[in-house]
């Protein structure tokens, strides 16, 4: 049974909107009427209302990714379920495509549209934090950064969740394409912990989406929600409580040494406690790998001994006993203020605190099935060891999944990459600049070192590993080969099936949405 509300202007809208969809006479009065027609129809959400004529336009219109200059038709600064409503109502009604903007960092740009004159939906106003007084579920906008996530989950009861290190980062996105972070191994995706969302619909209705509620989408969104279903407002989830003490840890080495480290790295998979997370970031300086276990200093020696025996002599190692809410504030790239002066409420991102993530970068992504073989490993060392012209980094970070990942089923969501031994996340940046402007113009050598390497990786990947070439869909590139298979597999015939039945008109579109057949 389909489970919405309905608002009484929603529903005079789509009445009205008959009236007003004549076919037009030329391509150019179409256009015409068609912004016109939109113009009219939000006009009872006032300054929410951003056109290329208002002057906040020029500053929203841009997404994280400063590369990206689609012009959004309208961008509808949304404060509540009704704005979303609305405006989505409106854009169907005018055949304009809807995107929804959480925090904006879509590697390709479609959080604002990834094309021109689509309708964006920002999610910003939703950025509230609820727990539930005995802590079982906490309710989340689906505008709120996973800084300020973890920061009211902590102030609210020394609660937190599952969920990546970059404070910048919406819920949205990250949770709807599946959402790995260090806690992965002991607690899964994020998306694990997502027991309830409400999301408006290519119609304009208001649904609750949950294991007994619109089932279909419930699958759907869990893995491939990113903006093909509906505009997902809040989430439900399940918060937990870290160990009491955790042990944040970095451990450097030196570039010649990489092919011993990753051989240790890999083989650390199958034997390292679920309570370790940890990433390794291979670049042309050396390699770092920086992590956090739930526990103390002296259980974290231990559960790393077996790696750190069979891996070369670090160059430097610094281990840190602390809160968790510390561990991840030593990991969230914050820069603003003083070292002195930081807290964990730098985690929220105010003022003079913020991301210190490049604005300008190009990313792709590879899932192996199985632990890595010395072809694989070789590549890594050939790469990372050119830097191309103009850019300010490149790297590839290998993140070890499995544990906890693997616990769902296959089949439970459209999140079919469980059974991952790792991901690679193949990434270039070429603007450092915490005020850098946008349509700085495309670093062609970054560009071209990106895809000659990644077409070495992929040949070898085809002649090494068995299955079909994946790719983490929170990492999503134009360019990924057969990029539906790659991104969601076996799930692909049932999320075309819902797609077709809850947006059958197509109304929620960018160039890698799912589409309706």
């Amino acid at each position: 049974m389909l489970m919405h509300t309905l608002s009484s202007a929603t529903l005079l809208l789509a009445l009205s909107s008959l009236a007003l969809g004549a076919a037009p006479t030329s391509t150019t009065h179409a256009s015409l009427s068609s912004a016109q027609q939109l113009a009219t129809c939000l006009k009872s959400l006032g300054s929410k209302v951003l056109t290329s004529t208002s002057s906040a336009y020029a500053k929203e219109r841009y997404a994280f990714d400063l590369r990206y200059t689609f012009q959004p038709q309208v961008i509808v600064m949304a404060k509540t379920e009704s704005d979303v409503q609305l405006a989505v109502t409106c854009a169907k009604a005018s055949n304009i495509a809807v995107t929804p903007r959480s925090g904006g960092h879509s590697f390709e740009g479609y959080s604002i549209g990834g094309q021109n004159g689509s309708l964006v939906v920002d999610l910003g106003g939703f950025n509230t934090v609820k727990v539930q007084k005995n802590g079982k579920k906490a309710k989340v906008g689906a505008g709120v950064r996973l800084g300020k996530l973890y920061l009211e989950l902590f102030n609210q009861g020394g609660w937190t969740i599952n969920a990546g290190t970059c404070p910048s980062v919406g819920i949205g996105g990250h949770a709807l394409g599946g959402g790995f972070g260090l806690m992965g191994r002991k607690y899964g995706l994020l998306v694990d912990r997502v027991v309830e969302m409400e999301m408006v619909n290519a119609n304009g209705e208001l649904l609750t989406v949950s294991a007994t509620q619109n089932q279909d989408l419930f699958f759907a969104l869990r893995g491939a929600g990113g903006g093909s279903y509906g505009v997902v407002t809040s989430f439900t989830i399940l918060p937990f409580k870290p160990a009491p003490k955790v042990t944040s840890f970095t451990y450097e080495w030196k570039f010649s040494d990489y092919a011993a480290v990753l051989k240790a790295y890999i083989a650390f998979q199958s034997t390292g406690t679920r309570d370790v997370g940890l990433e390794m970031n291979v670049g042309a300086s050396g390699l770092e790998l920086y992590g956090i276990f739930q526990g103390t200093k002296s259980n974290q020696a231990a559960a790393v001994a077996s790696f750190l025996k069979a891996a070369p002599k670090p160059q430097n190692a610094d281990v840190r006993e602390s809160r968790y809410i510390d561990a991840l504030l030593r990991f969230a790239f914050v820069e603003g203020g003083s070292d002195s002066d930081k807290n964990i409420n730098a985690l929220a991102l105010q003022s003079p605190y913020h991301s210190g993530d490049s604005h300008y970068t190009k990313g792709k992504s590879l899932i192996y099935p199985s632990a890595l073989q010395p072809s694989t490993i070789a590549l890594i060392g050939k790469w990372v060891a050119q830097k191309p012209k103009g850019s300010t980094a490149n790297y590839i970070i290998v993140d070890l999944w499995r544990g906890a990942v693997q616990d769902t089923a296959v089949s439970a969501t459209s999140f079919v990459h469980r059974n991952a031994h790792s991901v690679f996340e193949f990434v270039v940046e070429w603007d450092e600049s915490s005020n850098a402007k946008p349509g700085k113009p495309d670093c062609q050598p970054c560009l071209q070192w990106m895809n000659n390497m990644y077409a070495e990786f992929l040949a070898d990947f085809k002649a090494n590993y068995s299955g079909g070439v994946r790719g983490y869909q929170n990492y999503i590139d134009m360019g990924m080969p057969n990029w539906m298979d790659a991104y969601y597999g076996q799930a692909l015939p049932r999320l075309k099936q819902i797609k077709a039945s809850a947006d059958p008109t197509n109304v929620f579109r960018f160039p890698q949405s799912i589409p309706l057949k």
